[in-house]
C-alpha cells in the first residue's frame, strides 16, 4: 500500500476542514493505507500536538509520501519536490469571493483556488454548488465532485442529548461568515410562534468578539420580545453533539444552502434540516426572507412531529450519501489510483 500525507490546519473541534481530514485519515488507515497529517504552518510539531489518536508528522517525514493531498496549501520547499498532488477545495466560492472583494484583494482565497485547480494533477469540490462554479475555471477537466462527508460512527443518534424544553427545538450552530449567520431565524421567530407557541430557538457557536452585536440585535427589540423566544444562546464550544441530538430542527443559514459538516452531522444525529437549497432537505425558504423561513419551519415541524422514524430516516440519508468510509472506497480511492498511475 502507498503512503499519503494530508496537508491541513490543526484545529480539533474548531475547524470543519480539520475534522474532514481526520475522518479521511481514519478510514484510509482502516484500509491499510499509511495515511498521515502534516500541518501546513508547523514544520516540526511538538509532542503535545496530538488529537486523540492523530499526531501530525514533520515536513521532513512527509517527503517520503507517494501522494500529497492539499486541504490548506503546502509549504514552498515541499512544493518543489513535485510529488503527485490532489487538492481538496473546502472553501466555498461565495464566501471567498466576498472576502476577496471586501478586503480589497488583500485576501485572495478565491483566486488561489483557481491556481490550485489548474496546477494540481486533480482537485476535488465537496459540494455541487462549488463544483459548478469552480468548473468554469478548470482548464484541463481535472476537477471532480466528491460530496462533503463525515464519519457516521462519530455522529450518532444514541448518546447524551441536551435537555431542550421547546416543542419544537430549533437549533442554529455554525461558524459565523459573511454568507451565513443566525440573524434571520431570530427575526423569523415571532412569526413562527404564532403557529407554534411552544417552539424555542437555540443559538450555539457565537464568537466572543461578536457577542455585543448579537446582544443588541436580540435585546433592543421593544420589551426584549426577541429574547423571549430564545431558550439558550451559547458561545463557541468543542462539542455540538448533545445539541444536535436534542434538537428537532436545524436551520442552515448558508445563502447557497450547501450541506456543510454541520448539516451532515445534525442529520446523522437525527435532526431535520431547513435549508435554502439541497436534496437533503424538503424545506427550502427563500433566502433571507423571514416570512418564508417561518412558513417552512412550521411546515417542517407539522410533517415531522408525528413521524416516529424521522430521526433514523435523516441519519440514513447521510449513510447513503455522505459517509466518509463509503465515499473513500467509491470515489477517493479510484482518484488516488488514477493519479498514482500517472507519476
Amino acid at each position: 500500500m502507498y503512503k499519503i500525507t494530508h496537508y491541513s490546519n490543526f484545529a480539533p473541534h474548531r475547524s470543519g476542514l480539520y475534522e474532514a481530514v481526520k475522518d479521511l485519515i481514519k478510514y484510509e488507515r482502516k484500509l491499510g493505507i499509511d495515511s498521515q497529517l502534516a500541518v501546513t504552518e508547523v514544520e516540526n510539531p511538538s509532542e503535545s500536538m496530538v488529537d486523540d489518536w492523530l499526531k501530525p508528522i514533520s515536513w521532513e517525514e512527509s517527503k517520503n509520501s507517494d501522494l500529497f493531498i492539499l486541504h490548506r496549501g503546502i509549504p514552498l520547499e515541499l512544493e518543489k519536490i513535485k510529488k503527485p498532488t490532489i487538492a481538496v477545495i473546502h472553501g466555498t466560492a461565495d464566501y471567498l469571493i466576498l472576502e476577496e472583494v471586501f478586503s480589497g484583494a488583500e485576501k485572495t482565497g478565491f483566486n488561489t483556488h483557481i491556481n490550485i485547480i489548474n496546477n494540481c494533477l486533480a482537485s476535488v469540490a465537496v459540494n455541487e454548488h462549488d463544483y459548478e462554479i469552480y468548473k468554469l475555471y478548470d482548464k484541463e477537466n481535472k476537477l471532480v465532485m466528491i460530496h462533503d462527508n463525515i464519519d457516521v460512527e462519530r455522529y450518532t443518534i444514541e448518546g447524551y442529548k441536551f435537555p431542550f424544553t421547546g416543542s419544537p427545538n430549533i437549533l442554529w450552530c455554525d461558524s459565523l461568515r459573511i454568507n451565513k449567520h443566525p440573524a434571520h431565524i431570530i427575526w423569523a421567530f415571532s412569526k413562527i410562534l404564532k403557529e407554534l407557541p411552544n417552539a424555542k430557538l437555540n443559538i450555539v457557536g457565537l464568537e466572543l468578539s461578536s457577542i455585543l452585536s448579537w446582544r443588541n440585535l436580540i435585546l433592543r427589540s421593544p420589551d426584549q420580545h426577541l429574547a423571549k423566544n430564545l431558550e439558550s444562546v451559547q458561545l463557541m464550544t468543542i462539542d455540538l453533539l448533545p445539541y444536535m441530538r436534542g434538537a428537532d430542527i436545524l436551520f442552515n443559514s448558508n445563502i447557497s444552502g450547501i450541506p456543510s459538516r454541520v448539516e451532515l452531522e445534525s442529520l446523522a444525529c437525527g435532526c431535520s434540516v431547513i435549508s435554502y437549497n439541497g436534496e437533503f432537505s424538503k424545506y427550502h425558504p427563500k433566502p433571507f426572507d423571514i416570512d418564508s423561513i417561518a412558513e417552512e419551519t412550521i411546515k417542517c415541524w407539522n410533517d415531522i412531529k408525528d413521524n416516529k422514524n424521522i430521526r433514523q430516516e435523516n441519519r440514513q440519508w447521510v449513510i447513503n450519501n455522505a459517509s466518509t468510509e463509503k465515499l473513500l472506497i467509491e470515489k477517493y480511492l479510484p482518484l488516488y489510483n488514477k493519479i498514482l498511475e500517472k507519476k
